[in-house]
């Protein structure tokens, strides 16, 4: 865990790639008593600090505030801790520590220690992280550390640099910092305090199993432990195989000449070569609170004697469910990869198994082998119950072989120029160390660049005409205890440029198959050519292939059901070409959600033999129409919202059924709701409309209450088949199926997108009915002859202020109402003491219709109501209270 080092005297971080700088201080009598004094108030401080921690406090930041450090508490207090001064206040002589870029060694004051700081030799192939500079306990020097290739771990070494004096640095562990406070005048040792991050702390470690993998899963993919994986044991067994290194094995002429090579691991008598089973390498731990990271914790595993198992524990890795892995746990869950410690050496195999099984004692034959049980212990302290433990199998593979390059098992492979390549092991667990050799000719001939310890890159190639197979040693040692050397081909390609990616363009995709593509230029692919290499392609081209791609879930998936997808060019020979054209035929159907591209390969011989010489990728999406864009609603019906105003109109009203009292049928075409409405469903395309199943009105479905008809055609239309509880109710329409051109499908999403609301409404129940002056019509009281309800009494009109008549007129030889959407109108006088009301009188060729009035013989002029109701043809009412005023001695 790499760790930040924070002085109080410069602030430096003190890790492998930076530069730490600390003080250290000169001792001078005079100023014994104030230094005394300081170090007790930096105690008092300090207790003050662990006061605040242990009342749930946690830091928010830190950070360097004159010769002291500021600490910020969540709550946005802060607290300073002082340094000691040198004499008169000074800051002393201050040293820095860093690391060189060119030799990478250790640099402390100016002066080449001569020590390498990371890895071995300057580099980092032994796979262990340089450590930090740490301060003797006895000498209170710096200590730096080279990496020992004999004894595979890092050594120490005095610097005889003075460190006392650096009286206060912090250091970033993650989750919390650690603050480090000089405890005496000369700087030896210090007080320390962990200083929280967050409200949370570890409260809980639980070790649920061990998880395992196996071929029949999809990589990348986990399942918890099976019980009956582990024999029916207690534990949770890890199973485990070795090899102890001896005499037979060092002797051998192969592993002799390994440990004769500079830069390899040594392989030294007593050994132990072990590893874990590959397919249950990782233990599943749960940590509490979930919200912690415990990716910045460090754990190990140790027995009930608190020595530590020869394991090693990676990086926790967050395991958010059965069947897949994610950078942040969510639920507490974590994976935590165990491989074996390297190295180390032991007397015989005995003394390796004695870490993780008692012998039984023969002499008694009741007694038999038993596990040794460990526990999980955080860095800290935090521990697990005992119960994990290890198997020992003699049967788990511990073999290797180089089977190939760049994932080919043949023993050969094609190569790119410029690309990494990797050599393939068919266990590449079982490999302890790994290094490949070209010829030398072969590496200035081919520009070969070894990049780690099993990849390489070609960079160039020896000439343009013949390109021969070249030759590369893998030499690794594997957990058997074997040095092998295995030789595999090499060819590199013949190649005049890489990988050139065009623009990506889109098809929309239309009835006229002829225009269902795109041209695109060349140009970028002369570019990436450059002028002689361009030349050279015109005279080598010959021919060229062509795959279509589709890109799904971040990867590159060849769709090879892609038939109808062709590639042309502008000229007929190749060396002429500068456009590319691709097209997709009538039979075609590409998902319109995906991405696609077509990948051109062009070679030096006829029929896609010989070399490849470069390739264009051509990336392209296809789009088709959206629903919205068939179905363009009226902005006079939805106004603006997915809300249809649907007001019943005459030509739905005549087509419409009649129940037996001449009533007719609620219905709505949608075609008054959208423009163009039939375009919709030209050249094929469908779409089929639905009232949403899961809505209700009350405790009824609204299906239940209304229904589509002809769902699936440019006729469609509501009917509603409960007036009373459907009618002037918003209806969710869905869309549950619609193909472009009855072959392209539209998503889920799309068609949730196009959904929408129709709410079916009458004219005429939703307009007025009034008085024609908006006052009391007038009628005398003892006028019998003269009291009439005439149409210029009334003024009616629809929803949207059309008028219309109220009473019955003369229309093709007969009494009826001018408009087709009265049914009858109906008048009722309110109060009988003031008025009554008699029965309609129609109207003739020569009259107009009229309600007589009956005045009563009343004492004053009196105003009484008249009811007014206008029945529709769908059924539904007006009701309409108008005041009549019968006037006295006029």
């Amino acid at each position: 865990m790499n760790k930040k080092f924070l002085s109080a005297i410069l602030f430096g971080a003190l890790m492998v790639s930076s530069t730490g700088t600390f003080v250290s201080c000169k001792d001078y009598d005079e100023d014994i008593d104030r230094i005394d004094n300081t170090l007790n108030d930096l105690k008092s401080k300090l207790d003050a600090l662990q006061t605040k921690v242990d009342a749930g406090k946690y830091v928010t930041n830190i950070t360097k505030a004159g010769d002291g450090i500021t600490i910020t508490w969540n709550d946005n207090s802060t607290s300073t801790i002082e340094t000691i001064k040198g004499d008169k206040g000074d800051k002393g002589d201050a040293v820095e520590i860093s690391i060189d870029p060119t030799t990478k060694n250790w640099i402390i004051d100016g002066e080449d220690t001569g020590i390498c700081a990371q890895g071995k030799d300057g580099n980092s192939t032994n796979g262990v992280s340089a450590k930090s500079p740490s301060i003797d306990a006895t000498t209170g020097n710096w200590v730096v550390y080279a990496w020992d290739a004999d004894k595979q771990e890092y050594v120490g070494t005095d610097t005889g640099v003075s460190a006392k004096g650096a009286s206060a640095y912090v250091v970033d562990e993650g989750n919390y910092y650690t603050l480090n406070v000089a405890a005496d005048k000369a700087g030896t040792s210090y007080t320390t305090v962990k200083l929280p991050k967050s409200p949370t702390v570890i409260t809980e470690i639980e070790v649920l199993g061990y998880l395992y993998t196996l071929d029949s899963y999809e990589d990348g993919k986990w399942v918890p432990m099976n019980v009956d994986v582990v024999a029916n044991t207690t534990y949770s067994n890890f199973i485990y195989n070795f090899t102890l290194v001896d005499d037979a094995i060092l002797n051998a002429d192969a592993m002799k000449a390994w440990n004769k090579e500079a830069g390899v691991k040594k392989i030294i008598k007593g050994q132990a070569l072990s590893s874990v089973n590959s397919w249950g390498s990782n233990l599943l731990v749960r940590v509490a609170p979930a919200s912690l990271d415990a990716s910045q914790l460090s754990f190990k595993l140790i027995n009930s004697k608190m020595t530590e198992a020869p394991f090693v524990l990676g990086t926790p890795e967050a395991y958010n469910g059965l069947l897949s892995r994610a950078a942040v746990s969510g639920n507490g869950l974590w994976a935590i990869p165990v491989s074996a410690k390297e190295g180390m050496t032991y007397k015989d195999a005995d003394a390796y198994k004695a870490q993780f099984t008692v012998t039984r004692n023969f002499e008694d034959a009741s007694s038999y082998d038993q596990a040794i049980v460990f526990a999980l212990q955080e860095k800290d302290g935090f521990a697990t119950n005992y119960n994990l433990a290890f198997a020992y199998n003699q049967n788990l593979n511990l073999d290797a072989n180089a089977i190939g390059i760049n994932e080919t098992t043949d023993g050969s492979a094609p190569v790119e120029l410029g690309e990494t390549n990797t050599v393939t092991f068919d266990n590449i667990e079982n490999v302890y160390d790994a290094h490949l050799h070209f010829n030398e000719a072969d590496v200035i001939r081919w520009g070969i660049e070894y990049t780690d310890g099993i990849s390489f890159k070609v960079t160039k190639l020896a000439d343009q005409i013949t390109v021969p197979s070249i030759s590369v040693d893998v030499h690794y040692v594997t957990l058997e205890g074997k040095a092998k050397t295995t030789t595999l081909s090499v060819q590199p390609a013949k190649a005049y440029a890489g990988i050139t990616e065009l623009a990506s363009n889109n098809i929309a995709i239309v009835k006229d198959q002829t225009k269902n593509n795109f041209e695109a230029s060349l140009a970028p692919m002369f570019t990436d050519l450059g002028t002689n290499n361009t030349a050279l392609w015109k005279s080598d081209v010959e021919s060229h292939k062509v795959t279509v791609y589709r890109v799904k879930s971040g990867t590159e998936t060849e769709d090879t059901s892609i038939s109808g997808v062709t590639v042309t060019f502008d000229k007929k020979e190749l060396k002429d070409i500068t456009k590319v054209k691709v097209s997709i035929d009538g039979a075609t159907v590409l998902d319109h959600t995906k991405n696609y591209y077509a990948l051109i390969e062009f070679y030096d011989e006829a029929n896609t033999t010989g070399n490849k010489l470069n390739t264009v990728k051509a990336p392209f999406t296809i789009s088709i129409p959206s629903l919205a864009s068939l179905l363009v609603k009226e902005e006079a019906v939805f106004t603006g919202t997915t809300l249809a105003k649907a007001y019943m109109n005459s030509e739905d009203a005549e087509a419409a059924t009649e129940n037996d009292k001449g009533i007719k049928a609620s219905t709505y075409s949608f075609k008054y709701a959208f423009k163009n409405f039939a375009d919709a469903f030209k050249d094929g395309t469908t779409i089929t409309f639905a009232i949403n199943a899961d809505q209700k009105f009350g405790n009824d479905k609204v299906s239940t209450l209304a229904k589509l008809n002809n769902a699936n055609a440019a006729g469609v239309q509501i009917e509603l088949t409960n007036n009373e509880k459907a009618y002037n109710k918003a209806i969710n329409i869905d869309i549950t199926a619609a193909s472009y051109l009855g072959k392209y499908t539209y998503t889920k999403e799309e068609r949730e997108a196009a959904a929408f609301s129709i709410q079916v409404m009458s004219p005429i129940e939703r307009g007025t009915v009034d008085s024609a002056t908006g006052s009391a019509i007038e009628v005398e009281a003892t006028d019998l002859s003269k009291a009439k309800l005439v149409e210029s009494d009334f003024k009616a009109t629809t929803y949207n202020t059309v008028a219309y008549h109220i009473f019955p007129e003369w229309i093709s030889n007969a009494s009826a109402f001018a408009s087709v959407y009265i049914k009858d109108v109906a008048f009722k006088s309110e109060n009988e003491n003031v008025f009554k009301v008699g029965t309609r009188v129609a109207a003739t060729a020569k009259a107009a219709s009229y309600v007589p009035v009956e005045p009563m013989n009343i004492a004053q002029t009196t105003v009484a109501p008249v009811k007014v109701t206008v029945t529709d043809v769908w059924g539904y009412v007006k009701d309409a209270s108008i005041d009549v005023k019968v006037i006295v001695n006029k």
